[in-house]
């Protein structure tokens, strides 16, 4: 007889399962209540299987070794001749405006007609990457050692050195090159830093800043300038607001239907084409993009530690348990501070947890439209060619020092997060 204590058999294969009381009890065996809620989408049985054996592909490719470093593969030069086309299209709108201007009379008419190629370059023109309003800027001379340690990590990946560091309340961290001087800026949400151990830090980091030596940056800014015009045509050739109040008004006055039926004509060839031309660059991308993650693991374990980084990397399955953890200390206090109750909550969590976590990741992740591999394969394969050693090594003093520079910029996101959140 079962009771409310002690382990359980699972239903399925009959293993006696731990009941876990806080966390979901899920059988090891046949993964028997492994993901409960299930993914968010239904995926064809044949889509499942295809996904799966995409991901297996690329992983035995880096898992040979076949591919040592980022290349012009398919994937890329298949996004970058989609990308360049679609780019073309503000600078043809440019060219015809002032062709109409220059060759086109009476002047008057010229500049009316010109409005429309002209609008059509304005709207789809390229624009540089910004950060969000909200984000909190950390500069070289507010915090010497945590940029010190960017210096070195930089200095072993081989790339710039950071102009900034970009603090936020998301679970994330994150890379990118800001504006049109391209400044490289690391992003640091303050739920998952706090998560992290010292030399946990050191692998993250250098996993971001070996998308700068990659150049997956300058790769996205040129897919995402793509997919912004893509966003522009797609809204305009969806149906709108004042699309459904037309149509509304013309079912309660039994007007002509004409104008709707053009409207919904053409939003159903130019916006289905714009939808399909969408649809291909974003799967085009995302397959390198995932190589790209491959890669920026293996340089983040030479850099910090096979070890450290692949447990580094398994604690991103906590991501949103660290943000729920930081949310709730702000929300209804704590006895402690809340980047103190994050590290304390994530902590907590036993082993099995961050196992069913990780299986998760590997039935919902292994899709060729992830953004990133499944995270059981990222640390697969950086246990499976561990690093000889650590170049950068940080210290348990050290990180502490650098999270007491960061202590006022982090108050401010905490502020900030704790008005959201009232």
């Amino acid at each position: 007889m079962q009771t409310d204590e002690g382990p359980i058999r699972c239903p399925q294969c009959g293993q006696q399962v731990p009941r876990e009381t806080q966390y979901v009890t899920w059988c090891d065996k046949c993964e028997w209540n492994v993901d409960p809620t299930g993914p968010t989408e239904q995926v064809p049985a044949w889509r499942q299987q295809l996904d799966h054996r995409l991901a297996a592909t690329l992983y035995a490719e880096l898992e040979r070794g076949a591919i040592q470093r980022p290349g012009w593969d398919a994937a890329r030069i298949a996004a970058y001749a989609l990308s360049a086309g679609l780019l073309l299209l503000p600078l043809a709108g440019l060219l015809g405006g002032i062709a109409m201007l220059v060759f086109y009379r009476p002047l008057w008419l010229s500049a009316l007609l010109s409005v429309i190629p002209l609008g059509l370059a304005l709207t789809l023109r390229p624009r540089a990457n910004c950060l969000p309003p909200d984000t909190r800027l950390v500069y070289r001379q507010q915090a010497p050692l945590l940029f010190a340690l960017l210096d070195k990590i930089a200095a072993a990946v081989g790339t710039k050195p950071v102009s900034a560091v970009a603090l936020d309340a998301a679970p994330n961290l994150y890379y990118t090159r800001v504006g049109w001087r391209f400044m490289p800026v690391v992003g640091i949400g303050l739920p998952l830093w706090a998560a992290l151990r010292p030399q946990e830090r050191v692998a993250v980091l250098a996993h971001e800043l070996g998308h700068g030596k990659n150049g997956d940056t300058r790769h996205g800014w040129v897919v995402g300038s793509a997919m912004t015009i893509l966003d522009e045509l797609e809204e305009t050739f969806s149906e709108q607001p004042l699309d459904e109040y037309r149509q509304e008004l013309i079912y309660a006055t039994e007007a002509n239907t004409g104008p709707s039926v053009i409207t919904r004509l053409v939003n159903a060839t130019v916006g289905g084409a714009v939808r399909a031309v969408k649809w291909l660059l974003t799967r085009i991308d995302l397959r390198s993009g995932q190589r790209a993650e491959y890669l920026a693991d293996r340089r983040a374990a030479e850099i910090a530690g096979s070890e450290e980084t692949a447990r580094a990397l398994e604690k991103l399955v906590l991501s949103e348990t660290s943000y729920r953890a930081l949310e709730r200390a702000v929300r209804f206090g704590s006895d402690v501070e809340p980047l103190q109750a994050v590290t304390r909550a994530i902590g907590q969590v036993p082993a099995r947890e961050i196992d069913r976590r990780l299986r998760v990741s590997r039935l919902r992740d292994t899709r060729i439209d992830a953004t990133h591999p499944p995270t059981n394969l990222r640390a697969k394969l950086i246990r499976t060619k561990p690093a000889a050693s650590a170049l950068v090594v940080l210290g348990t003093d050290e990180s502490r020092a650098i999270d007491r520079e960061l202590a006022g910029p982090a108050e401010a996101v905490l502020t900030e997060l704790r008005s959201e959140l009232r």
